[in-house]
């Protein structure tokens, strides 16, 4: 079980690659530290608060879960994850955003152990499956990297200078995104991870983008009628709070876009720019009931501490009360508008696999460090308490077409 879920080499790649959710400038959009002296990152954070007694709803129309980001780089870390999520969710997000095994997949050669491990994933019994898969690489610029034995290696020639809208890179991602639904039978598929942010950093590429994302879509809907299909966007670059976001047409063209797509499905990580409040306003996300069709969170997560990232000398802010009021202004919103679904990213600190890593490493994945349900000794936060209320809560579906 372990070797299907975790390997550190694969891990390795998925910090990196999940480390381009952040702003690319983020290390200059972020405020200088407060005038009192931190708490340092290496610290033991204090223990949660006692659990408040939280009221829920009767019924949600959305379902709930995790991706299985472990704990720390061991098989218990990993295994700490996966029960959380498995436990405390009716959905379970997978995510491919580590390459495409771009000559395989055109020429419908069979994939490398790794990947067929990846794709032998099931969710338990009476659990729903999210899957996204992302043709870019991890600074959302390029054409993704190649996935072999591991994933995040380099383009093999000729794929090394591809377009994005080649035929070639066309048919291989559509056979890839075709295998790995008619391996995995997901009840939701992303074809694109956080696709906006190319427009804000590598706009030259944007039409070659949407033209690779409307044939892949018009493939799969043409196989798989029923399946929601659809990209996922970046929230704070969307509502451009972020430096290298300004200037870029979000609106017009992420509603281009969404022409071809059954959800709109967005990632939303507030601690990222100081330009989101800390308490956020109830209107913050009602940009995107304007597409009128479903919504879904497909990642969020909210710190609770403030993280000193030491190699770039600035702080992330947020506490238990914080990341509590996050995850009730999350799930209220959802409820109002009847999201789909809403995945947390994390289910338990990782502290632990950060204090593995050099740094700067370390400090890119500290960005994620505390945005779990459970503190790394397993610990339920205050967040916990809401979240698990509106679990409880009778989920009543909603058809998303």
């Amino acid at each position: 079980m372990a070797k299907t879920f975790f390997r550190c080499s694969v891990l390795f790649g998925f910090i990196v690659a999940a480390s381009a959710c952040a702003p690319e400038s983020f290390m200059d959009t972020f405020r200088k530290g407060p005038a009192s002296k931190p708490t340092p990152a290496q610290e033991k954070a204090p223990a949660p608060p006692p659990l408040p007694d939280y009221r829920g709803p009767a019924t949600r129309p959305f379902l709930m879960g995790f991706t299985h980001w472990p704990a720390d780089l061991t098989e218990e870390g990993v295994a700490m994850a996966r029960e959380y999520a498995h436990a405390h969710g009716d959905i379970v997000s997978m995510m491919f955003i580590g390459g495409i095994p771009w000559p395989e997949a055109l020429e419908g050669k069979a994939f490398s152990s790794d990947i067929q491990q990846h794709m032998s994933y099931r969710p338990p019994p009476g659990k729903k499956l999210f899957l996204s898969i992302s043709p870019l690489n991890k600074d959302r610029r390029e054409l993704a990297p190649y996935w072999g034995e591991s994933d995040n290696q380099p383009l093999p020639p000729p794929w090394n200078s591809e377009p994005l809208n080649s035929p070639r890179v066309k048919q291989a991602y559509v056979n890839f995104v075709l295998r790995a639904v008619q391996a995995m039978r997901p009840d939701y598929l992303a074809i694109g991870v956080e696709s906006n942010m190319l427009l804000s950093r590598n706009p030259s590429k944007w039409q070659q983008f949407k033209a690779l994302h409307r044939e892949t879509y018009a493939a799969v809907k043409k196989a798989y009628r029923s399946l929601p299909v659809f990209f996922t966007t970046e929230a704070l670059h969307y509502r451009r709070l972020t430096r290298e976001a300004k200037g870029t047409n979000q609106e017009k063209e992420v509603a281009e876009l969404m022409r071809h797509s059954d959800l709109f499905a967005m990632s939303f990580y507030p601690h990222l720019s100081p330009e989101v409040p800390r308490i956020i306003p109830s209107d913050f996300l009602d940009f995107a009931k304007s597409f009128k069709k479903g919504i879904a969170v497909s990642e969020s997560g909210m710190t609770s501490r403030n993280v000193e990232l030491k190699s770039y000398n600035r702080i992330l802010y947020g506490s238990y009360a914080d990341q509590m009021r996050f995850t009730e202004f999350l799930l209220k919103t959802a409820v109002r508008d009847r999201y789909r679904f809403v995945i947390n990213f994390a289910t338990t600190d990782s502290d632990r696999l950060v204090a593995r890593l050099p740094p700067p490493l370390a400090d890119l994945a500290r960005i994620w460090a505390y945005i779990g349900m459970q503190t790394s000794d397993l610990q339920p936060k205050p967040a916990s308490a809401v979240w698990d209320a509106f679990l409880k809560a009778k989920h009543t579906q909603v058809k998303w077409w």
